[in-house]
């Protein structure tokens, strides 16, 4: 079974992607900070990383890019409420992650762009 996981200091948003992962078939690992995200990375197969921007002790971007160096393979994804464009094409044209979704982000575009990583996993 493919895994997900979900990064985000809110707990009101890793509930939402609990719900939203139940009728895709796949597993979902929920970490608060980077710290517990690492841990489930170190302790699992992780098929695909979607991140919040903003977090606590650092941005997902700096963790999605020490995750990076770790493993080439995995898709990643930011979710965030930061639009900036240019800190958007930064990210993208550095290979560190595959897409970004703007908050707020519908169901429907969250469900097609996890299915669409997982199934070329």
């Amino acid at each position: 079974m493919k895994s997900i996981l979900f990064l985000d200091d809110e707990e009101s948003i890793l509930n939402t992607y609990k719900r939203i992962i139940r009728p895709l078939g796949v597993s979902g690992h929920f970490a608060h900070n980077s710290k517990e995200a690492q841990d489930i990375i170190d302790n699992n197969e992780i098929s695909l990383i979607v991140s919040d921007y903003r977090l606590e002790e650092e941005t997902g971007l700096d963790f999605l890019k020490r995750i990076r160096t770790q493993n080439t393979e995995i898709p990643m994804i930011i979710v965030s409420g930061y639009a900036e464009e240019t800190f958007i094409k930064s990210a993208m044209d550095g290979e560190i992650i595959q897409d970004y979704l703007i908050k707020p982000v519908s169901v429907q575009t969250l469900n097609d762009t996890i299915l669409k990583f997982i199934l070329s996993a």
